[in-house]
């Protein structure tokens, strides 16, 4: 069974719920975009765990997390004090091409303590 994606894609999703009046003011300005890259390093390295194969989809991931990242945005409309932000689309972009860049040596330590 692929848990891994499912497990980060539904932490994504109730992070995005959260209502803007209940999360924490960290005062540091960008660290918003830092929690985003984050979120979708996680995301990505999640699908290729779960997914993973001789001829990973690299291209097809990425635009799967981009399509996950639009809805995730979207999510946010129905949410009291959040909003669409493009830039945090950016961020999640940036998130998925590290995570997909790491996920192979990520892997291999998995691998090893299985």
């Amino acid at each position: 069974m692929k848990y891994a994606t499912l497990l980060a894609s539904t932490l994504i999703i109730i992070a995005v719920l959260i209502p803007g009046s209940n999360l924490p003011d960290v005062g540091m300005g960008g660290f918003d975009k830092l929690v985003h890259i984050g979120m979708f390093t996680v995301w990505a390295v999640a699908i290729r765990y779960d997914f993973n194969s001789d001829r990973f989809p690299f291209v097809l991931a990425f635009l799967a997390g981009l399509t996950f990242s639009v809805f995730t945005e979207v999510l946010q409309l129905m949410v009291e004090g959040r909003s669409f932000d493009v830039y945090d689309m950016a961020a999640d972009a940036v998130g998925l091409l590290l995570g997909l860049m790491v996920s192979g040596m990520v892997l291999k330590v998995v691998n090893r303590l299985k």
